[in-house]
């Protein structure tokens, strides 16, 4: 079943999509209203009565990667330039690896713990990288911190970060194709597309997918559907920019990567 911000972003992508390709479709029904049913997330059609089938599915960068955002959000994130922690005269960047806040543990006492011990450790540090190894109870974590001068006169600022996890695999990938091509392929429309959405800077949904391109039982489920076009929303919420190019059949030029302001109505093409 689609969620409110699902749809948002299915009919934001449909905008995009008639502005590059100058079609007229609307979203004619959520069909997917039922979650016991395996039907397609929008059925779309146009002034000619030509109908799109879409369905949507968002891939994270790595795994868990929403888990671990929530509880980095609600820990070291939440300290960036708290008036503690920022250093007249520098610029600190703290960054804790992905995965490193494990279950069970209690997100407000982490909050505080960081604070403390970063605020007791950050003015003796020297300048450049260093770690500081803040104590949890029974477990310890590693921040590590980039100290950098800048002016006498700056009031600091304290940034935080979490440290790249490296390639996500191909399993990811694989696991959503599989869930999503063969309830596409099955709808009847004039035409299929898959959308693939990443709203996370890291990593790209090409190099994803090209991680199980060619894989005889993805090739096999690619048949049943037209399209696959990657979606980026990394900035809609912060800047009301939704990003699309298509992924497969994959074009060599990027000529129709382009891009639409929800609110202003400013699209962008990278060759028209």
């Amino acid at each position: 079943m689609r969620t409110s911000r699902d749809k948002h972003v299915i009919e934001h992508w449909l905008r995009l999509y008639n502005r590059l390709t100058g079609s007229t479709y609307r979203v004619a029904a959520w069909p997917d209203t039922d979650s016991s049913q395996e039907n397609i997330d929008a059925l779309c059609r146009d002034a000619s009565g030509h109908e799109l089938a879409l369905e949507h599915t968002l891939i994270e960068p790595f795994q868990n990667e929403k888990a671990d955002a929530a509880r980095f959000l609600r820990t070291l994130a939440a300290l960036e330039n708290d008036p503690a922690l920022c250093l007249q005269g520098y610029t600190c960047i703290a960054t804790q690896r992905v995965g490193a806040i494990s279950n069970g543990v209690r997100w407000a006492d982490v909050h505080t713990a960081l604070r403390d011990g970063l605020a007791a450790a950050l003015p003796s540090l020297p300048e450049g990288r260093s770690t500081v190894s803040v104590s949890l109870g029974k477990f310890s974590l590693d921040i590590s911190v980039r100290k950098t001068k800048t002016s006498p006169t700056d009031r600091g600022k304290f940034l935080t970060g979490r440290l790249d996890p490296g390639e996500p695999g191909p399993e990811l990938m694989r696991n959503a194709l599989e869930r999503k091509l063969p309830k596409l392929a099955a709808a009847i429309a004039d035409k299929r597309i898959l959308l693939l959405e990443k709203d996370a800077v890291a990593g790209t949904i090409e190099d994803q997918y090209a991680l199980v391109r060619d894989e005889a039982g993805i090739k096999s489920l690619r048949s049943g559907v037209d399209e696959i076009w990657g979606v980026v929303t990394a900035a809609l919420e912060s800047e009301d920019v939704i990003f699309t190019n298509p992924i497969d059949p994959q074009e060599h030029d990027n000529r129709n990567f382009c891009s639409l302001n929800v609110k202003t109505d400013e699209f962008w093409q990278v060759s028209p």
